[in-house]
């Protein structure tokens, strides 16, 4: 009934948050009814009130939401069993069926008294029965059920064991929509699996852009490349919340190109009781397709993660677009976005996840171009490469727009667009949540910068270390047309401002790091040329961010198997991946020479006397906001993003006389010295902290043992 381990019930016994008698004669444990509903309550995800009876007179039994995953889980054993020759999606097909009918035998009682879910019988009698029931459900619900999907092709056995499963549960219950969720794992535990990841987005990022635009989640709401309508269930639950007035005046639409997603989506928001809803299937181009375009009202709202990982090469369908006109192909991302300011209302808003090539790379101004001169670009939220992995280690963006015509939001025209940059989004490479524990709330809660992304942009505020707003060109500004500007967070970044004006006034004479060192780009593979030897390493993870300590360890050459780069005492290692972290190090001068991560520059000192600079010097520079502002709207790529070796060598620097320079060391030294002070300090007292905990309790026990012990 709780979901949780003999461990935890033993726990709370001990605690007293569940309280147990024993047995008379077995010494099992027994709790009484009342405790256990109430503490129920406050951990499944509905009411436990007992419901009325449903049709068919079945037994209703409350199901936790890990439950509910075992059930998900024994209910595709059952049908893997049964039919070990059918596919993942298969099965998900008939899962959905039999999720639906479950449904409707509870909201009707002709199904329910055809299917008479609790009446026993063989296999065959089972069976016989529910496809009775499932053909009255799709003569009542054609539209539900086009004709691939209107038959039950499962064995008897199959039906029948799933029946029993699915029999005791009450799915129709006021509080949390428990067939939604029903639905939503045996989803999760279908496209999330082999090579269906594409129609997926993370809940996380998917509640963050529905949040975000919910001011103008109402009238005409759709998502042209829709899935199994992750975007457009989240809008539900945000209309379901809203006035009723608002709500019956909202329609949802969904585009999909795959026939049996575009059906998951209409059995999706069937079973989360959407009050009005359509979902299109368009074959062939999709919703780039010439017949998308009236084939829904001019919308208020769209909200989309579109497939931009390949290009479309139909002719007929490329020439109704101005960014595809003449072209033999075009990406996918570029033309979608296209598309949808043609389908938006004026004022209308685009919530979008793009990749961020279409926001930075010299071959897509015309698109950025073409987005400004139709749109107000009022938000763009930066995402981690981690959003998408495993299944795809893209760097993307979520563009919020509004479409010329409507009321401007009024934050723009106070304080321009609002960028973000999120670090984490709840998520792992591996696709595992990530969690953190809340002090506060005593919770685990998913580790990520959205929430704290949402509550700037509501406050319009920029208190927030990943939040900046950053005034756009207009339209007769120059800049608007060159094929340079950008429109991503890392362009428009303060410390790039900051670094230009810093530059222009300073003191000292400018140089570039060209003129101050060399590249070293000597390169081994040591497991095939120093497979024996002890070798001094640096990876990046030996580079402490900001700090510039760098911690080399021995590693024998056979363990590195890719190809490396050599370094001697006195180089400077500059981290080329995720300068942010300013992962910059001066090699010790006594660890002679050694090897490092391929993701490393060695830069080499030019010591010929021309220009007088200390290297420590240098090292302290190259972590400074003035070399990373230089750098940050120069680092690309939308798999693993880095700066070229060709932006870092022309980064400027200043270079005041080496008497300043040495007095400058001093101070820059005695600072980190006192930094690192503090750090050893708190270190201490996290250990005397720790030490009173244990101690306290160890003086708990001794008294309650009747022992004298210290205050």
């Amino acid at each position: 009934m709780l979901g949780v381990s003999v461990a935890t019930l033993r726990n709370w016994d001990r605690s007293g948050r569940l309280k147990a008698r024993r047995h008379p004669v077995n010494g099992y444990r027994i709790y009484a009814l009342e405790s256990v509903l109430e503490l129920q309550k406050s951990m499944l995800l509905w009411s436990v009130e007992p419901p009325p009876q449903p049709a068919g007179g079945l037994r209703s039994a409350p199901i936790s939401r890990l439950e509910l995953r075992r059930l998900v889980n024994a209910l595709h054993r059952v049908l893997r069993d049964s039919d070990g020759n059918s596919s993942l999606v298969e099965r998900f097909d008939e899962l959905a069926k039999l999720i639906v009918l479950k449904v409707e035998t509870e909201r009707s009682s002709r199904v329910a008294e055809a299917a008479d879910l609790a009446a026993p019988g063989p296999d065959r009698d089972v069976a016989a029965r529910i496809r009775t029931a499932f053909d009255l459900l799709v003569s009542a619900s054609p539209a539900l059920f086009p004709p691939r999907f209107g038959e039950i092709r499962l064995s008897d056995r199959a039906v029948a064991e799933s029946v029993r499963l699915l029999a005791p549960v009450t799915l129709g219950r006021n509080g949390e929509d428990i067939k939604g969720l029903l639905f939503e794992e045996v989803v999760n535990n279908t496209f999330e699996k082999g090579d269906n990841q594409q129609f997926f987005t993370p809940a996380s990022i998917v509640e963050f852009m529905v949040d975000f635009v919910g001011d103008w989640i109402r009238g005409e709401i759709a998502d042209p490349a829709c899935g199994t309508g992750g975007f457009l269930i989240a809008a539900q639950r945000k209309l379901q919340r809203a006035a009723s007035q608002l709500r019956s005046a909202a329609r949802l639409w969904g585009l999909e190109v795959d026939a049996r997603l575009a059906w998951a989506a209409g059995v999706n928001l069937h079973l989360h009781n959407a009050d009005s809803y359509r979902i299109l299937h368009v074959d062939g181009a999709g919703s780039l397709a010439r017949s998308v375009v009236g084939a829904m009202p001019p919308l208020d709202l769209i909200i989309t993660n579109p497939p931009f990982g390949s290009d479309l090469s139909d002719l007929e369908a490329l020439d109704s677009f101005e960014l595809g006109r003449g072209k033999k192909s075009r990406r996918r991302g570029v033309l979608f976005m296209e598309r949808c300011l043609q389908l938006l209302k004026p004022g209308g808003v685009l919530a979008a996840i793009i990749d961020d090539g279409v926001l930075n790379a010299p071959g897509n101004a015309d698109t950025r171009a073409l987005l400004l001169s139709h749109a107000d670009l009022f938000a763009v939220v930066s995402l981690p490469e981690v959003a998408f992995m495993p299944y795809a280690s893209v760097k993307a963006s979520v563009l919020f727009l509004q479409k010329h015509g409507g009321d401007v939001r009024r934050a723009m025209s106070m304080k321009g667009t609002f960028f973000a940059a999120a670090e984490e989004v709840g998520r792992k490479p591996s696709g595992d949540p990530l969690y953190q524990f809340n002090s506060v709330t005593r919770r685990l809660e998913l580790e990520s910068d959205l929430p704290e992304v949402l509550q700037a942009w509501r406050a319009g505020s920029s208190d927030s270390r990943l939040v900046f707003w950053a005034r756009l060109p207009d339209a007769g500004d120059p800049k608007f047309a060159s094929a340079l500007h950008r429109l991503d967070p890392s362009f428009h970044h303060p410390s790039r401002i900051r670094a230009t004006a810093m530059l222009h006034s300073s003191p000292h004479p400018l140089h570039q790091l060209s003129e101050l060192c060399r590249l070293r780009s000597e390169t081994v593979i040591p497991a095939e040329q120093l497979p024996d030897e002890e070798i001094n390493y640096v990876g990046l993870a030996n580079i402490e961010p900001q700090t510039g300590v760098i911690s080399p360890t021995v590693v024998p050459g056979s363990t590195l198997k890719s190809s490396v780069k050599r370094f001697v005492g006195g180089d400077v290692l500059f981290s080329k991946m995720r300068p942010e972290l300013r992962k910059v190090a001066m090699a010790p001068a006594d660890i002679g020479d050694g090897l490092c991560s391929a993701e490393c520059l060695v830069l080499v000192p030019i010591r010929d006397g021309k220009i007088e600079f200390i290297p420590e010097f240098l090292a302290y520079l190259l972590r400074s906001d003035l070399v990373y502002g230089q750098l940050v709207h120069q680092v690309m790529g939308i798999g693993r993003p880095r700066i070229r070796p060709a932006d870092v060598l022309a980064a400027k620097v200043p270079i005041p006389p080496i008497a300043d320079q040495r007095a400058l060391l001093v101070a820059l030294d005695n600072a980190e010295a006192a930094s690192r002070a503090l750090v050893q300090e708190s270190a201490r007292c996290r250990e005397m902290a720790s030490r009173m905990r244990v101690e306290s309790v160890d003086l708990m026990a001794s008294r309650l043992l009747g022992r004298s012990g210290g205050d």
